[in-house]
């Protein structure tokens, strides 16, 4: 299970796969250090990690963005067990949205602040494929095909005082016809443009890791 918790990637995983510990610049067993002992910088991978640990960790990245922090993982004994005690901490949402292209552009979205992927919350009855399609349409005034799933992404978020967990579905999608496209001004999305490989990689530098997340999944899924 990997989610973004104020934008920090954290990945819950089974001991029992393996993992590159190349990957990790610092590892600690949850059994010996406590979470305000460890040293929360770069990619930490923590083992032996009991649910009441992630939890703490949870809690502590909502509150504070951990700047030099890149990533935590958690090994965990029971993999179904840590995912259904996470889900439990908060009020899971869906929504789904589209990575769509046109030729070797693909359509961004410029919103508070940053270069993202249009996305939005899946209303009742939809299937995600659906919601992702509309979604698209709507946000950016295009028309377009769908194509295969890319992936999907948990993130967490509060408002009014509750915790959410939110799960987006992200698909491939092809353009059809952008001769309208135009920005949902309501929705809070400020300009709608078509990129290429280079210009989205530089613009996703100052933006979401979850949508970096994504765009590289992407690239993997279409073989580029």
């Amino acid at each position: 299970m990997k989610l973004f918790v104020n934008d920090t990637p954290v990945e819950i995983i089974s001991a029992e796969n393996s993992v590159d510990e190349t990957k990790y610049e610092y590892q600690f067993d949850a059994r010996q250090h406590r979470l305000k002992n460890i040293r929360l910088k770069d990619d930490v991978l923590i083992r032996h990690a009991h649910e009441a640990y992630i939890k703490d960790c949870l809690d502590y990245l909502d509150k504070k963005k951990v700047k030099k922090l890149d990533s935590i993982t958690f090994l965990v004994p029971d993999i179904d067990k840590a995912k259904t005690f996470v889900k439990k901490q908060f009020v899971v949402i869906e929504a789904a949205g589209g990575v769509v292209s046109q030729s070797d552009k693909i359509l961004m979205i410029y919103r508070l602040g940053k270069w993202d992927l249009p996305k939005g919350k899946i209303e009742k009855g939809e299937t995600p494929r659906v919601g992702a399609l509309r979604e698209v349409e709507e946000e950016c005034q295009v028309k377009a095909r769908l194509l295969e799933e890319v992936c999907h992404t948990w993130h967490t978020y509060a408002r009014n005082k509750k915790k959410y967990l939110k799960k987006t579905y992200w698909y491939a999608m092809e353009c059809l016809d952008d001769s309208r496209m135009k920005a949902q001004a309501e929705e809070g999305i400020e300009e709608v443009k078509w990129m290429r490989e280079a210009e989205v990689h530089h613009v996703l530098y100052d933006s979401y890791f979850s949508i970096r997340y994504v765009m590289r999944e992407y690239y993997h899924t279409v073989g580029r």
